[in-house]
């Protein structure tokens, strides 16, 4: 029987605070509703499971097998029989934790668990350094892209979309969906390029979500933090859907959450979802054959 070319894909946009627990449940909560929506794949940003001060990550990140968020979602996406994708704090019992992005199938098994390979460490000048590498461990390898009912689903993280190879790398694998979970600080997702004055302003991230889509002609699933965690921590928003030609298909709101948050509400979280057009990407690689025509005897080849 022929896989059905068009299903639907759904990005969390959500405030996560020190709170695992109410994390957990507004997650679950993305999830459920996601799927009454007819999504088959819901991906969570970075850092889900919990934002809170460094001095707290001991305490709060969890290895898998012990992980109580974990657990939470893939009972959720057991009961949901959805695929979702999450990103975590993946404790090592050591100072410094993982980055980790799940896949989850609908049997609620993690059938891949990506650590982000590139980590934000940089400094604005009057704003001080940011050094992810201070509590995070960098991952070793990219990881294949997995076949999912919507679509062969590749995961880097965040700042991995300031470097192009892995998501050329992960085209080249076969990926036709690359998803980026983030947690936005105000710094990056403000950072813009100036356009024509008919144009205005894009913020960076959103230039660089549709270069990387536009680069693979695959589909960008961008869900992202928003809002004020705790009085030291802001995330800038902008949970979204890119079509490989570029085009922003789906978007949520920008207007952050209220700070500070009601921890009894668990629904605060939203989501947006579009339709993935397999047949569509197929069409568009076969009119326009980027990797046919790249030039190896040229240059190096990612």
């Amino acid at each position: 029987m022929k896989m059905p070319t068009k299903m639907r894909a759904a990005v969390g946009q959500m405030c996560s605070t020190d709170n695992v627990k109410r994390n957990a449940e507004m997650s679950a909560s993305i999830i459920r509703r996601a799927a009454a929506a007819d999504c088959q794949l819901v991906l969570l940003p970075e850092a889900a499971d919990f934002i809170a001060d460094a001095s707290k990550l001991q305490e709060l990140a969890k290895p898998l097998d012990s992980n109580d968020f974990v657990k939470r979602v893939r009972e959720q996406a057991k009961e949901s029989q959805v695929w979702v994708s999450v990103s975590i704090h993946e404790g090592t019992g050591t100072e410094r934790c993982k980055n980790a992005t799940l896949l989850i199938s609908p049997e609620g098994e993690v059938v891949q668990n990506y650590h982000k390979l590139h980590l934000l460490d940089v400094n604005y000048g009057n704003d001080g350094p940011i050094l992810e590498s201070k509590t995070t461990i960098k991952g070793e390898k990219l990881l294949e892209p997995y076949q999912t009912p919507v679509g062969k689903l590749g995961m880097l993280c965040c700042y991995d979309l300031r470097f192009p190879e892995g998501a050329l790398s992960l085209r080249r694998q076969g990926a036709e969906l690359i998803a980026y979970p983030s947690a936005f600080t105000m710094q990056t997702g403000k950072i813009a390029i100036t356009l024509p004055a008919a144009l205005g302003y894009v913020f960076g991230a959103k230039v660089l979500l549709r270069a990387r889509a536009i680069e693979t002609q695959s589909y960008v699933l961008a869900p992202a933090q928003i809002g004020q965690h705790s009085k030291e921590r802001e995330t800038y928003g902008h949970a979204m859907i890119v079509d490989p030609w570029g085009g922003v298909v789906a978007q949520a709101s920008t207007r952050p959450p209220s700070y500070p948050p009601n921890e009894d509400d668990v629904d605060c979280g939203t989501f947006v979802s579009a339709e993935i057009d397999l047949d569509w990407v197929k069409q568009i690689r076969e009119e326009m054959p980027l990797w046919e025509q790249r030039r190896s005897d040229v240059y190096a080849l990612v």
